[in-house]
């Protein structure tokens, strides 16, 4: 895991700063994949994104890796955002098992100094998701909702 997260930031901090039409941010969210970091391709008013993170930990099941892909609109002034993610979305654990629910959400972000500037970033999210795992005590499906907040460069 800390590796596979090595490799992930090294690779696309350097395209960050190559480019002036791509951010890089970390930050905790389920467009962040748990606690993690989100590289993103702007182009206009839309914002294209990959993510991996951290998404738990358990003695028994080990930690989780949380990714995905997702979508963000620009929709007011230089800072209101709605977007979509697509991935893993929640995790429960059972005994030796993390139960993984793999969905869709639905995004708001508000970008503190711009959608493609650095700043802070707030945000919301609600989620729904299913799961393949085959056990007695965790639902086959879910839904929340989260908070975000991350740093974009």
């Amino acid at each position: 895991m800390k590796y596979l997260l090595c490799v992930f930031f090294l690779s696309f901090s350097a395209l960050t700063f190559a480019a002036g039409d791509t951010n890089l941010s970390v930050g905790v969210g389920v467009d962040h994949a748990g606690l993690g970091a989100k590289y993103s391709i702007n182009r206009g008013k839309d914002k294209y994104f990959g993510s991996l993170g951290w998404k738990g930990f358990s003695e028994e099941a080990g930690s989780v890796t949380g990714y995905g892909l997702g979508w963000e609109r620009l929709v007011s002034s230089d800072s209101h955002s709605l977007g979509a993610f697509l991935g893993l979305v929640e995790v429960d654990y059972a005994g030796d098992d993390a139960v993984r629910y793999h969905g869709l959400a639905l995004l708001y972000n508000y970008y503190f100094s711009g959608f493609s500037e650095s700043s802070f970033v707030l945000g919301a999210a609600i989620h729904a998701g299913a799961s393949s795992y085959d056990g007695p005590y965790y639902d086959d499906n879910t839904t929340g909702a989260t908070v975000k907040l991350a740093y974009q460069w």
